[in-house]
């Protein structure tokens, strides 16, 4: 206890935790300040100035002591408590004033209310331990009972006055404010004698006192386990209330842990000093879990006496820190004796590898646990579909799914009687190790355990907050503006839009805007309370999160983005009854275009100003654009089919398998397949492909299945060969089921942005299911439910544009009346800078995005590459979104989660945001008033 004496302890419990505070509230200040009113800044800077002038007093005294090798004194305890003590109460009365209630919860961390308590407590506990240590000069053993039964005391006489003489009392503010004084002086009077107490005991074990001993055990081991079994709900009755109150404590490793360290702080201290060292580095070594729930309970060190008072079992909350001051007494005790024999460098060194111990296998667990899940990920989202996999470990993933399910809740206190998924600090340091601090949505987390744990996703019951309607929003009127850029030979058009909502609630607009090749969206506005908001281009993810997050408390955004191969979603909110509003879009494009919206029909640009029919260059190897105009004088040619017949090769329906086959060799009879002409495709979480043959059939007959039917690998991999090196035949995707037509799970798994991956087929996006009748069922990528069959299905192909000739092809184009995008893959240039609202620049990044699409790993493009060269360009791609905010806060938590999403793994999510940056249970808000309800259902 006495080391606590040492100057050195003023910078670890007071300087460190005030420096993080001010860093956690600097960040959260740095998004709302804008939103903040004069009243509020100036409550934050008494804050900072108070809280300022503590600490460097705090830090310059301690600077001073240790400079003149000195100890702390007892006056010094005195003064933080009448600094802090006052601050932490100001603080909490004037929360509405720091934090207004008008604040989107969105932007403030969760748990920001609750920074102040937590960090401020531990130099308050570090001021209470130095004026312990000071009342126990050296050598004095203290008088350990009279200062426990003093202590047992005062609850008891508050206890007594709450009964007797309050219901006989008068009230009035001057006494309820003295009252509160006086319920301070007897917490800390309280803490205070208790702590001296136990500590006294500790230094009475060398007299070898049995109650010493007792003390221990009932410290070290009884008091722990009675928490862990309390929270953990392993008692029935009325504490089924405080069930989770702390989060989920109920994994094995806790209870291992406090028995391990409960039996070396009972082991009497040797003095032989091999067996010393062994109990300090075991003790060191257990002492982080100490830590944990000294940090995790110090905040509720102020209602320990409500507690005790309330349910009879209050002194549970005071076992953290009664261990704490315990096992560092006897690592102080053990280090003065080893030191006594081995140098100081070589105690110190043990004493931090053995406190690394815990924190490390914590660490190397959860990276294990990131690397499982990322490299599950980068299979599914990022890996070439060429690149041959080994099965992944599918146990390990089944455990990070089922984590990271268990900490998806927000709602960490289900009050049910059941436990949270969430456990203190360690969860949120899981989410930033595993996680980068974002999530992993449920539908993503469905697909890694159907892909490679062949299990079907469960359907979540979880509450959703829904969508406004937009049934009665609609379009009051359009109209365009075109400007021809000579610079650049392309037009630049402004689309306007009046809307309006005919309904007498708050409604959104939803529309979706079609574009052909060769026209990106290059700006926006929106129109707020007479003002134009101008367009924010910022990476999807986040724009869509600051989207849900700002329309959830009915503010002003909107936002313009991809949500298909050439298909755009504007969406924009609110609208109040009867409003209209208006709002807008840039086009950039090389050809007058049509725009229809509904029954309108907007023209953009002039058909006079028509670019010539040649093939118009990127700047960049490999990217051109096909004019209308060339595409007409091209030949047009049907490409021979070469069939890809991919079937269901999973455990799940190996039953089946004797069936298909014969289905597949009824359609090979029917249509002469052989293995210059068809490939099958073994599909289950990998895969593999083969040449059409008997011995392919006898192969898929014989596979061992790992995983689920993901047919979007083998689909992926077809189109990446067609697109990379087109030739005079196309491929034909039958996908031959094990299950029925109508049944979902018929066509496999299949992942976002297939649909539009599969539209950069000339032939558009076709696939065929393949009937139990022997029947060719036609679909398409994007609407895979709809049958498309008019007549019985001919193994051809639609016509495609073929240039520069038939007798010379290279490259093939759809036959739509617009101007077409070529990429030539396997020669794409160097990814040069582009310039703002440049039509060849936007064209160029057109082909990196599309070879970002293919997985075209050679190309050396990136995400992150196509949303810099987006922003750049400042043109929208189906990584980014336009949005349009209302202040400057929504825009500060833009940037900021941005720049999370842009340091994270792209698969990840922003979305699904039940995961929590919680720093602590918030349920602790709710403590005091449980305590009373427990105490009033005790006596009633």
């Amino acid at each position: 206890m006495r080391a606590l004496l040492h100057p050195v302890g003023i910078f670890f419990a007071h300087t460190l935790p005030a420096l993080l505070l001010a860093m956690l509230y600097a960040d959260a200040l740095g998004v709302i300040h804008p939103l903040l009113s004069a009243e509020s800044i100036e409550a934050w800077r008494l804050l900072g100035y108070s809280l300022g002038v503590v600490v460097l007093a705090s830090t310059a005294y301690a600077s001073l002591a240790w400079w003149k090798r000195g100890q702390v004194h007892a006056a010094y305890s005195a003064l933080i408590f009448i600094a802090y003590v006052p601050l932490l109460w100001t603080i909490g009365a004037n929360m509405n004033v720091l934090f207004p209630w008008d604040i989107p919860r969105w932007m403030v961390p969760e748990d920001a209310e609750l920074y102040a308590f937590r960090l401020l407590s531990i130099p308050l506990v570090h001021a209470l331990f130095v004026l312990v240590a000071r009342s126990l000069p050296e050598g004095d053993r203290g008088k350990p009972v009279r200062d426990v039964l003093i202590a047992a005391a005062i609850p008891l006489a508050v206890f007594l006055f709450v009964q007797v003489v309050e219901p006989f009392r008068g009230a009035s503010d001057f006494e309820e404010h003295a009252w509160v004084v006086v319920m301070v002086c007897l917490t800390i009077g309280f803490l205070f004698l208790l702590f001296r107490g136990v500590t006294a005991l500790v230094l009475r074990v060398g007299g070898g006192s049995a109650l010493a001993h007792v003390a221990r055990v009932l410290v070290a081991l009884v008091l722990p386990l009675w928490g862990l079994a309390l929270n953990n709900g392993l008692f029935g009755g009325f504490t089924r209330e405080a069930v989770g109150v702390f989060g989920d404590l109920s994994h094995p490793a806790f209870y291992i842990i406090c028995l391990l360290n409960a039996a070396v702080v009972i082991w009497p201290s040797s003095t032989h000093q091999t067996v010393r060292l062994v109990q300090f580095a075991l003790r060191a070594a257990f002492f982080p879990f100490v830590i944990y729930f000294f940090v995790l309970f110090v905040p509720l060190l102020p209602l320990s006496i409500v507690a005790i008072i309330a349910v009879g079992m209050g002194f549970l909350l005071l076992a953290p820190v009664l261990l704490f001051a315990l096992q560092g007494t006897l690592l102080f005790q053990d280090a003065r004796f080893l030191l006594a024999h081995r140098s100081w460098r070589f105690v110190a060194g043990l004493f931090v590898v053995a406190m690394s111990v815990l924190p490390a296998s914590i660490v190397v667990g959860y990276l294990g646990h990131r690397s499982t899940l990322h490299g599950a990920l980068r299979y599914l989202y990022e890996s070439d579909p060429h690149e041959p996999m080994k099965p992944l470990d599918a146990e390990a993933l089944a455990q990070v799914l089922e984590r990271v399910d268990a900490n998806r809740s927000r709602n960490r206190w289900r009050g049910n009687g059941d436990l949270p998924g969430n456990t203190p600090f360690l969860t949120p340091l899981y989410n930033r190790i595993v996680l980068d601090h974002l999530t992993l949505s449920e539908e993503k987390a469905g697909l890694l355990s159907e892909v490679v744990l062949g299990r079907e996703a469960e359907r979540s019951n979880r509450w959703r907050p829904s969508m406004p309607s937009s049934a009665h929003t609609v379009l009051d009127s359009a109209w365009a503006e075109s400007r021809f850029d000579e610079q650049q030979q392309a037009w630049r058009s402004w689309v306007h839009l009046s809307i309006r909502n005919t309904a007498q609630s708050q409604e959104e607009y939803v529309t979706e805007i079609e574009l052909p090749d060769g026209a990106w969206i290059s700006d926006h506005y929106l129109v707020i309370e007479g003002d134009t908001a101008k367009g924010i281009l910022a990476e999807e993810k986040a724009a869509l999160w600051v989207y849900n997050s700002i329309v959830s408390y009915r503010r002003d955004p909107s936002i313009l983005r991809y949500t298909g191969h050439n298909r755009a979603q504007l969406r924009v909110f609110p609208f109040e009854a009867e409003q209209v509003r208006q709002t807008g879009f840039e086009l950039l494009h090389r050809e007058a275009l049509p725009m229809q919206f509904g029954e309108r029909v907007v023209q953009l640009g002039d058909a006079s100003r028509e670019p010539a029919p040649e093939p118009i260059e990127s700047g960049e190897p490999g990217v051109v654009f096909m004019p209308a105009a060339l595409k007409q004088r091209l030949d047009a040619i049907r490409r021979a089919p070469h069939v890809h017949l991919i079937v269901d090769a999973t455990e799940a329906q190996r039953g089946m398998r004797e069936e298909v086959i014969e289905r597949v060799r009824q359609l090979a009879a029917t249509h002469g397949l052989d293995a210059g002409n068809a490939t099958l495709h073994i599909t289950d979480g990998y895969g593999s492909s083969m040449p059409y043959s008997d011995d392919a059939l006898e192969a898929f007959s014989h596979h061992a299945g790992h995983g689920g039917f993901f047919t979007d690998r083998p689909i992926r991999r077809v189109v990446a060969d067609a697109l990379t090196e087109p030739g005079p035949a196309a491929p034909f995707i039958v996908v031959v089921p094990s299950w029925p037509p109508y049944d979902a799970r018929a066509r496999g798994i299949w992942l976002e942005g297939l649909a539009d991956l599969a539209a950069l087929m000339p032939e558009g996006d076709r696939f065929f299911l393949l009937y139990d009748t022997g029947m060719l069922d036609e679909r398409r990528f994007s609407d895979p439910e709809l049958s498309v069959n008019e007549e019985p299905v001919v193994l051809e192909h639609p016509h495609v544009r073929v240039w520069p000739s038939t007798g010379k092809p290279l490259a093939y184009l759809a036959a739509a009346p617009h101007g077409s995008v070529s990429v030539d893959y396997t020669h794409l240039g160097s990814h040069s800078p582009p310039r703002e609202r440049d039509w060849k620049h936007a064209l160029a990044l057109e082909g990196r995005q599309r070879a970002l699409a293919l997985r075209a790993l050679h190309s050396g493009v990136s995400w992150r590459d196509v949303v810099r060269g987006s922003f750049q360009a400042q043109v929208l791609t189906p990584q980014t979104a336009w949005m349009c905010l209302e202040d400057e806060a929504q825009r500060n938590a833009l940037v900021k989660k941005q720049e999370e999403v842009l340091k994270s793994n792209q698969s990840l999510d922003t979305m699904d945001q039940e995961i929590s940056n919680m720093s602590e249970p918030a349920i602790w808000w709710l403590l005091p008033a449980v305590l009373l309800v427990l105490w009033w259902r005790r006596r009633s």
